[in-house]
C-alpha cells in the first residue's frame, strides 16, 4: 500500500517543476523582443517619435535630411494606421520666426492637429481632442530636436 505522504510530495514536486516551467517560458516570451507587438515609443527602438503622450493618438518626427530637417505629425487611427496631419522642411520652418507673441503656423488635414511658433523659439504641437477629450502637447526646442517636453490637457477643464 502506498503512503499518502511520498505521494503528496511528488505531486507537489510535479506541481512546482510545472509552475517554474510556465514562468520561465512567460518570462522568455515577455523579453523577445522579435514577438513584440506594440510598446511604449518612448521605448521601442524603432520608433523615433519625439511624443510618449498620446503615443496611440499621434506621433511627431522631426529628422536631418541631406538638405536639413523634416518636420512631421502623423494622427494615428484606432487599428493603428498613421496618416500625415502636418509635413514641414526646414526652409518652411525658416518662414515663421519667433516673435513677441505665439502664433499659429498650420493646423492638420482633420483640423486636430496645430502646429505653432512660440516666442522662445521653440514649435508647439497640439494634438486633440482624442476619444476621452484630451489634447496633448509637444514642445520642440530646434529641427532635429534638441529638447522635447510633453504636457496633456482635458478640453473645457
Amino acid at each position: 500500500m502506498m503512503s499518502v505522504r511520498p505521494f503528496f510530495a511528488r505531486l507537489i514536486k510535479a506541481f512546482l517543476a510545472f509552475v517554474l516551467c510556465a514562468a520561465g517560458l512567460a518570462a522568455l516570451t515577455l523579453t523577445s523582443a522579435d514577438t513584440a507587438q506594440a510598446c511604449n515609443p518612448c521605448e521601442c527602438e524603432n520608433d523615433r517619435r519625439h511624443n510618449c503622450m498620446g503615443g496611440q493618438f499621434y506621433a511627431v518626427y522631426t529628422k536631418g535630411t541631406p538638405t536639413g530637417c523634416l518636420f512631421e505629425v502623423y494622427s494615428i487611427a484606432p487599428n493603428g494606421t498613421g496618416r500625415r496631419q502636418l509635413r514641414f522642411t526646414e526652409r518652411d520652418l525658416a518662414r515663421f520666426p519667433a516673435k513677441a507673441q505665439n502664433y499659429l503656423v498650420a493646423t492638420g488635414r482633420d483640423k486636430r492637429f496645430a502646429l505653432y511658433r512660440l516666442a522662445s523659439g521653440e514649435w508647439q504641437v497640439n494634438a486633440g481632442p482624442d476619444e476621452e477629450n484630451k489634447v496633448y502637447v509637444t514642445i520642440i526646442r530646434d529641427c532635429p530636436a534638441s529638447a522635447v517636453r510633453e504636457e496633456v490637457f482635458i478640453m473645457g477643464k
